[in-house]
Protein backbone atom coordinates (compact mmCIF):
# COMPACT_ATOMS: atom_id res chain seq x y z
CA UNK A 1 0.00 0.00 0.00
CA UNK A 2 1.32 3.40 -1.01
CA UNK A 3 2.11 5.85 2.19
CA UNK A 4 -0.60 8.10 1.21
CA UNK A 5 -2.79 5.34 0.28
CA UNK A 6 -2.04 4.18 4.14
CA UNK A 7 -2.00 7.49 6.15
CA UNK A 8 -5.55 7.58 4.32
CA UNK A 9 -6.98 4.56 5.35
CA UNK A 10 -5.69 5.00 8.71
CA UNK A 11 -7.37 8.21 9.13
CA UNK A 12 -10.90 6.30 8.11
CA UNK A 13 -10.41 3.79 10.47
CA UNK A 14 -9.38 5.53 13.03
CA UNK A 15 -12.68 7.53 12.72
CA UNK A 16 -14.94 4.62 13.37
CA UNK A 17 -12.93 2.76 15.97
CA UNK A 18 -13.24 6.55 18.18
CA UNK A 19 -16.69 7.04 17.18
CA UNK A 20 -17.25 3.89 18.91
CA UNK A 21 -14.75 2.85 21.67
CA UNK A 22 -13.74 6.79 21.96
CA UNK A 23 -10.27 7.98 21.51
CA UNK A 24 -8.89 6.59 24.67
CA UNK A 25 -10.18 3.17 24.91
CA UNK A 26 -10.01 2.63 20.58
CA UNK A 27 -7.46 -0.11 19.83
CA UNK A 28 -4.74 1.11 17.43
CA UNK A 29 -4.56 -2.44 16.73
CA UNK A 30 -8.24 -2.71 15.24
CA UNK A 31 -7.08 -0.54 13.51
CA UNK A 32 -4.26 -1.28 11.39
CA UNK A 33 -5.90 -4.44 10.60
CA UNK A 34 -9.18 -2.75 9.47
CA UNK A 35 -6.77 0.21 7.27
CA UNK A 36 -4.73 -3.44 6.35
CA UNK A 37 -1.82 -1.45 6.99
CA UNK A 38 1.69 -3.21 8.67
CA UNK A 39 1.65 -3.64 12.84
CA UNK A 40 3.19 0.06 14.06
CA UNK A 41 2.03 1.83 10.97
CA UNK A 42 0.16 4.46 13.52
CA UNK A 43 3.34 5.26 15.19
CA UNK A 44 5.36 4.66 11.76
CA UNK A 45 2.93 7.66 10.00
CA UNK A 46 1.71 9.87 13.05
CA UNK A 47 3.79 8.86 15.78
CA UNK A 48 0.90 7.70 18.19
CA UNK A 49 -2.36 8.07 19.46
CA UNK A 50 -2.61 11.82 20.15
CA UNK A 51 -1.72 12.44 16.53
CA UNK A 52 -3.73 10.45 14.72
CA UNK A 53 -6.46 11.77 16.76
CA UNK A 54 -5.07 14.69 15.49
CA UNK A 55 -5.25 14.06 12.12
CA UNK A 56 -8.85 12.63 12.68
CA UNK A 57 -9.91 16.03 13.94
CA UNK A 58 -8.53 18.34 11.74
CA UNK A 59 -10.21 16.59 8.82
CA UNK A 60 -13.94 16.50 10.52
CA UNK A 61 -13.73 20.41 12.10
CA UNK A 62 -11.81 22.12 9.65
CA UNK A 63 -14.35 21.71 6.88
CA UNK A 64 -17.58 22.00 9.38
CA UNK A 65 -16.15 25.38 10.75
CA UNK A 66 -15.06 26.51 7.47
CA UNK A 67 -18.78 26.23 6.65
CA UNK A 68 -19.80 27.95 10.08
CA UNK A 69 -18.00 30.73 8.82
CA UNK A 70 -19.37 30.60 5.36
CA UNK A 71 -22.78 30.89 6.55
CA UNK A 72 -22.22 33.31 8.90
CA UNK A 73 -20.81 35.86 6.07
CA UNK A 74 -23.53 35.45 3.98
CA UNK A 75 -26.11 36.18 6.65
CA UNK A 76 -24.18 39.12 6.98
CA UNK A 77 -24.25 40.22 2.94
CA UNK A 78 -28.00 39.77 3.62
CA UNK A 79 -28.29 42.15 6.50
CA UNK A 80 -25.72 44.62 5.61
CA UNK A 81 -28.22 46.30 3.06
CA UNK A 82 -30.23 47.02 6.29
CA UNK A 83 -27.82 48.10 8.66
CA UNK A 84 -28.93 45.37 11.11
CA UNK A 85 -27.69 42.81 13.14
CA UNK A 86 -28.04 39.08 12.61
CA UNK A 87 -30.72 37.70 14.05
CA UNK A 88 -30.14 35.00 16.82
CA UNK A 89 -32.40 32.09 15.09
CA UNK A 90 -29.59 32.72 12.30
CA UNK A 91 -26.96 32.94 13.78
CA UNK A 92 -27.59 29.73 15.86
CA UNK A 93 -28.69 27.98 12.38
CA UNK A 94 -24.96 29.50 11.39
CA UNK A 95 -23.50 27.44 14.34
CA UNK A 96 -25.58 24.14 14.11
CA UNK A 97 -26.29 23.62 10.26
CA UNK A 98 -22.72 22.27 9.71
CA UNK A 99 -22.73 19.62 11.59
CA UNK A 100 -26.22 18.10 11.02
CA UNK A 101 -25.80 18.03 7.10
CA UNK A 102 -22.59 16.38 7.46
CA UNK A 103 -24.63 13.29 10.00
CA UNK A 104 -27.64 13.57 7.34
CA UNK A 105 -25.27 13.61 3.94
CA UNK A 106 -22.83 10.50 4.37
CA UNK A 107 -24.70 7.80 4.82
CA UNK A 108 -23.89 4.82 7.38
CA UNK A 109 -20.19 6.84 7.53
CA UNK A 110 -22.83 9.22 8.74
CA UNK A 111 -23.84 7.95 11.83
CA UNK A 112 -20.18 7.24 12.60
CA UNK A 113 -19.31 10.58 11.88
CA UNK A 114 -21.98 11.90 14.16
CA UNK A 115 -21.44 9.88 17.38
CA UNK A 116 -17.82 11.25 16.70
CA UNK A 117 -18.81 14.71 16.66
CA UNK A 118 -20.98 14.02 19.28
CA UNK A 119 -17.92 12.61 21.81
CA UNK A 120 -16.29 15.88 21.18
CA UNK A 121 -18.66 18.55 22.10
CA UNK A 122 -19.45 16.40 25.18
CA UNK A 123 -17.06 14.75 26.89
CA UNK A 124 -13.70 15.26 24.66
CA UNK A 125 -10.75 13.24 26.34
CA UNK A 126 -8.09 15.70 27.78
CA UNK A 127 -5.74 15.10 24.84
CA UNK A 128 -8.31 16.04 22.86
CA UNK A 129 -9.73 19.01 24.42
CA UNK A 130 -6.74 21.28 22.98
CA UNK A 131 -6.82 20.62 19.26
CA UNK A 132 -10.68 21.33 19.80
CA UNK A 133 -10.30 25.01 21.14
CA UNK A 134 -7.36 26.03 18.58
CA UNK A 135 -10.63 25.09 15.73
CA UNK A 136 -12.62 27.00 17.23
CA UNK A 137 -10.79 29.81 18.51
CA UNK A 138 -11.73 31.51 14.63
CA UNK A 139 -14.91 30.56 14.88
CA UNK A 140 -15.75 32.41 18.64
CA UNK A 141 -13.89 34.88 18.09
CA UNK A 142 -16.34 36.02 14.34
CA UNK A 143 -19.67 34.76 16.31
CA UNK A 144 -19.10 36.47 19.39
CA UNK A 145 -19.37 40.20 18.71
CA UNK A 146 -22.83 39.23 16.55
CA UNK A 147 -24.13 36.99 19.71
CA UNK A 148 -23.68 39.83 22.00
CA UNK A 149 -26.01 42.21 19.47
CA UNK A 150 -28.60 39.79 19.48
CA UNK A 151 -28.17 39.03 23.16
CA UNK A 152 -28.52 42.49 24.92
CA UNK A 153 -28.16 42.89 28.36
CA UNK A 154 -26.15 39.36 28.46
CA UNK A 155 -22.28 39.33 29.90
CA UNK A 156 -20.51 37.85 26.99
CA UNK A 157 -18.96 35.39 29.27
CA UNK A 158 -22.49 34.15 29.74
CA UNK A 159 -23.32 33.94 26.24
CA UNK A 160 -20.25 32.35 25.59
CA UNK A 161 -20.98 29.61 28.45
CA UNK A 162 -24.33 28.81 27.52
CA UNK A 163 -23.60 28.27 23.49
CA UNK A 164 -20.81 25.99 25.34
CA UNK A 165 -23.88 24.65 26.73
CA UNK A 166 -27.45 24.90 25.11
CA UNK A 167 -26.37 25.02 21.68
CA UNK A 168 -23.00 22.36 21.39
CA UNK A 169 -24.32 20.39 24.41
CA UNK A 170 -27.26 20.23 22.63
CA UNK A 171 -26.01 18.94 19.40
CA UNK A 172 -23.39 16.92 21.01
CA UNK A 173 -25.99 14.77 23.01
CA UNK A 174 -28.23 14.63 19.86
CA UNK A 175 -25.67 13.35 17.85
CA UNK A 176 -23.69 11.13 20.14
CA UNK A 177 -26.61 9.17 21.15
CA UNK A 178 -26.76 5.66 19.07
CA UNK A 179 -30.68 5.84 19.30
CA UNK A 180 -31.36 9.10 18.49
CA UNK A 181 -32.39 8.30 14.70
CA UNK A 182 -31.44 11.23 12.04
CA UNK A 183 -33.30 10.45 9.24
CA UNK A 184 -35.34 13.14 9.64
CA UNK A 185 -35.45 16.18 7.05
CA UNK A 186 -32.65 18.06 7.52
CA UNK A 187 -34.43 21.55 7.42
CA UNK A 188 -36.93 20.16 10.11
CA UNK A 189 -34.72 18.73 12.34
CA UNK A 190 -32.49 22.00 12.13
CA UNK A 191 -35.04 24.29 13.00
CA UNK A 192 -36.36 21.94 15.84
CA UNK A 193 -33.04 22.66 17.01
CA UNK A 194 -32.48 26.35 16.29
CA UNK A 195 -36.11 26.88 17.68
CA UNK A 196 -35.21 25.49 21.22
CA UNK A 197 -31.69 26.55 21.79
CA UNK A 198 -32.32 30.51 20.54
CA UNK A 199 -34.92 30.32 23.36
CA UNK A 200 -32.34 28.64 25.82
CA UNK A 201 -29.64 31.32 24.60
CA UNK A 202 -32.26 34.35 25.01
CA UNK A 203 -33.73 33.07 28.46
CA UNK A 204 -33.47 35.91 31.26
CA UNK A 205 -30.67 35.57 33.69
CA UNK A 206 -32.62 34.21 36.78
CA UNK A 207 -31.98 36.81 39.92
CA UNK A 208 -30.34 35.16 42.76
CA UNK A 209 -32.52 34.28 46.04
CA UNK A 210 -31.63 36.36 49.19
CA UNK A 211 -29.53 34.18 51.63
CA UNK A 212 -32.16 32.23 54.33
CA UNK A 213 -31.59 33.86 57.46
CA UNK A 214 -30.32 31.11 59.88
CA UNK A 215 -33.70 30.92 62.75
CA UNK A 216 -31.16 29.94 65.31
CA UNK A 217 -29.40 33.79 64.68
CA UNK A 218 -32.69 35.54 65.57
CA UNK A 219 -32.88 34.12 68.69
Amino acid sequence: MAPGTTVAALIDAAEEHFAVDGFERASLRAMMRAAGADPGSVHYHFGGREALAGAVLDRILAPLNARRMDLLARADERHRPSGSPVPLPELVECLLRPDLEAALDLGRRGRERARLIGLIYLNPAAFVTERVEAHFAPVAARFLPGLVAALPGLAPELIAWRVRWFVFGVLGALLADPEEPLAVEPSELTARLVTSTTAALAAPTPVPAPPRSDPEENR
